[in-house]
């Protein structure tokens, strides 16, 4: 029934999202004008009685122009009248390729619901609601004894949800964004929200944050009830940015205490989205505890893969909430770094981080200019006679070029790549897959790679990710990792010792691969 709907739609030029939502509601909502004055099902229904009953009942005041003709009408209302309409929503939105509407988990729904029945709460706001409309469908949260408000930004989705929950006396539907301050009288005990991520909001009244998702939670919170909750899911950057980001964790965390913070599963909300994500909740009363986990889908619930607690005041020291640390059970080294007396020193505060330039493939050509890649990167060393080349003016890439001495990381991919820009003849750039970190006199570059290679520094590279299985390092997330900062002599010495011990390695692996050679060869010669 959708798809021959859809096809009808299509094949008069209707084919966006809100254009099929609003012939959807048009048709349903005359469909139920004639149920209420007994005509649907008459036989002598022809396709102008239906058209004026169309212009009557469901015309342009609230749905404008219709942009057909009567049996155009009469074929559409012919196949959608008795259509599902909040499947056929779950379905075009999902089918919607230009808008990139998210539709979330039902998981998510699942566990707000479950949270709301262990805490006895009966009135919750589901903001954005057209993102929920698979689980609030598959969990039938309506027919249970709570009073929900969808709150939604668009026009045609508010009028199909009022349509579909007219006979549903406890679901109102109110049209707003939750990206202005939302003049609502009415206070709630749950709210769920998945903001829209990495926008910047130009016109706010608080200017502690611009993020989407700061500004969504600052304007929900004040609608909470005293003993409420609101559940929200943020992607990673929101949890380990310094500066604003930072400042509006310390905020939010003293005016709505942090009761809870687990991480998602990988892939949860693909293909809308890889980045990590998180589930939050924000309370309005303190909490002694903080409880901290990571879930794991199982079937169509998340179930907790491991659980600790720590105590709220901890909680409110920590700099940033990248619970990954604190969750991996093989996390003593890493703890033994971030507890040692030795001191410690950002990224950012010694040196200059940069990501390379982007090049596309039809770009790269006979030139002047070479360009570091990932694929040039093996072992720990660049290898320098592989690079390709692009013909481009040098003062127009000068701020792209690497350094002899320089650190460059890979920034995409799915394996953390480190290594020491040798010296090179020529210009050569980085791609935009590198950040290359160029170090002050405080801190020695092999050195910094040593320690960012170790198990200690490939966690903390790892929990600075964005991404999920495929690597997204920021450049300004990078600078927030923390290095030891030792005496120059000693990171000399390490660093001298490391590169000893690496060409001695190397060699006995060459002089092992000619004598496996030359055994293979005399084998071979004897064999006939």
């Amino acid at each position: 029934m959708i798809e021959t709907f859809w096809n009808i739609c299509l094949l008069h030029n209707i084919s966006t999202r809100d254009q099929l939502l609003r012939e959807a509601v048009r048709v349903v909502q005359t469909n139920r004008a004639l149920e209420l004055q007994g005509a649907a099902h008459t036989s002598i229904l022809e396709p102008e009685m239906l058209f004026q009953w169309m212009k009557q009942y469901a015309g342009e005041r609230e749905f404008g122009h219709f942009p057909g003709d009567r049996d155009l009408f009469f074929r559409m209302y012919q196949v959608g009248k008795d259509m599902d309409l909040l499947d056929y929503a779950i379905q075009t939105i999902q089918q919607d390729r230009i808008t990139g509407g998210i539709i979330v988990h039902t998981s998510i729904v699942d566990r707000f619901k479950d949270m709301c029945e262990r805490y006895h709460y009966r009135t919750l706001l589901i903001a954005e609601a057209e993102k929920y409309l698979r689980g609030l469908a598959e969990t039938q949260l309506y027919k249970h004894s709570f009073t929900i408000t969808l709150i939604t930004e668009n026009y045609i989705i508010a009028k199909l949800l009022k349509t579909y929950f007219e006979s549903y006396p406890n679901v109102h539907i109110i049209q707003g964004s939750i990206y202005q301050p939302l003049p609502l009288a009415e206070k709630y005990d749950a709210i769920l929200t998945i903001p829209n991520f990495g926008l910047k909001m130009d016109e706010v009244e608080d200017t502690t944050i611009r993020d989407s998702e700061g500004v969504a939670v600052n304007h929900l919170l004040p609608l909470l009830q005293d003993t409420g909750r609101i559940s929200v899911t943020l992607p990673a950057r929101m949890l380990f940015q310094s500066g604003r980001n930072a400042q509006w964790r310390e905020q939010t965390n003293e005016s709505s205490p942090v009761q809870s913070v687990y991480m998602l599963p990988d892939g949860l909300f693909r293909p809308y989205t890889s980045v990590k994500t998180y589930q939050i909740e924000f309370g309005r009363s303190p909490s002694q505890q903080v409880i901290i986990g990571r879930v794991q889908l199982q079937k169509m619930s998340l179930e907790p893969e491991r659980e600790i607690s720590i105590h709220a005041e901890a909680f409110a020291q920590l700099e940033n909430w990248r619970i990954d640390m604190l969750l991996d059970k093989d996390q003593d080294t890493l703890r033994s770094f971030q507890q040692a007396p030795v001191p410690k020193v950002k990224l950012r505060d010694v040196a200059d981080i940069f990501r390379g330039k982007s090049v596309l493939k039809q770009d790269l050509r006979a030139g002047n200019i070479k360009v570091l890649n990932i694929s040039n990167i093996e072992d720990g060393e660049v290898k320098p006679d592989q690079l390709e080349t692009i013909d481009e003016e040098e003062r127009k890439i000068k701020r792209y070029e690497i350094l002899p001495g320089d650190l460059v990381m890979a920034c995409r991919g799915t394996v953390n790549k480190l290594a020491i820009f040798p010296e090179t003849q020529g210009t050569v750039i980085a791609s935009a897959n590198i950040i290359v970190i160029r170090f002050k006199a405080s801190i020695i570059s092999g050195f910094a790679k040593i320690f960012l290679e170790s198990p200690v520094g490939t966690t903390l590279i790892q929990n600075f990710q964005r991404g999920t299985t495929v690597m997204n390092l920021n450049p300004s997330d990078v600078g927030e990792i923390e290095l030891p900062l030792l005496p120059h002599d000693e990171q000399s010495n390490r660093v001298n010792r490391y590169n000893e011990e690496k060409e001695r390695f190397k060699q006995k692996i060459l002089e092992a691969s000619d004598r496996w050679e030359q055994v293979k060869n005399e084998i071979y010669s004897e064999l006939y």
